[in-house]
């Protein structure tokens, strides 16, 4: 019975293992966010992470996540700015005229306001399907933002979803800042879930070959 118990292979280590495991890459992914320009490349190495180590068991976490990590610190980084440029200016100019048309009962007022709603969900959207990307091509930037914009539109109910998963992360943490030790694994989790089926119907078979296709599995 005692062998039976603390057997490594046992349901309940297992569950263990992968929580300690989605905790440390939270506090890894957490460390490599402060400089703030490279939380692209930190959130592109945690999805790595999480899909390959945690869930398809390949590699140790940590490492496969510090090996996406270099691999795609430019390009990471240069996507961060370019993000932050654009959420800065909506910042500035949406959010005063989406408070006034709050308070507007006009019809053309109600249709501003979903266009500026619809274009922050294109803003928190974008990255919730380019990140797994990085993670996975060696494409140009590009190239992947068109794959991204292409999913994010065609995978919309699934691109709302992964928006308000994200946000509900950003209020735990908010609430709670020490919840960072697990909120940013566990959520990665969710969303790779979401995403994977629909990642794995649009990589073409031909891109794998000669590579290591774990993410075909």
């Amino acid at each position: 019975m005692w062998e039976t118990i603390f057997d490594p292979e046992n349901a309940v280590f297992c569950v263990i293992n992968r929580i300690l495991d989605l905790m440390m890459l939270s506090l890894v992914w957490a460390l490599c966010c402060i400089p703030v320009v490279t939380a692209g490349a930190s959130s592109a190495a945690l999805y790595h992470a999480v899909v390959k180590s945690v869930r398809r068991q390949r590699g140790y976490p940590v490492r496969e996540f510090w090996k996406s990590f270099r691999a795609n610190l430019r390009k990471g980084i240069l996507i961060q700015v370019i993000w932050m440029l654009f959420a800065a200016m909506m910042f500035v100019s949406d959010l005063p005229l989406a408070a006034a048309l709050l308070n507007g009962e006009g019809i053309p007022d109600k249709v501003l306001l979903s266009l500026l709603v619809l274009k922050a969900v294109f803003l928190v959207g974008m990255p919730c399907w380019l990140y797994p990307l990085l993670s996975r091509f060696e494409e140009r930037l590009l190239k992947l933002a068109e794959a991204a914009l292409y999913l994010l539109i065609r995978c919309l109910p699934l691109t709302l979803l992964s928006v308000v998963l994200l946000s509900g992360a950003l209020l735990l943490l908010v609430w709670e800042p020490l919840l960072v030790a697990a909120v940013p694994g566990i959520t990665t989790l969710l969303l790779s879930l979401v995403l994977e089926p629909s990642l794995r119907k649009v990589t073409r078979l031909e891109e794998a070959q000669g590579s290591d296709a774990w993410y075909l599995a």
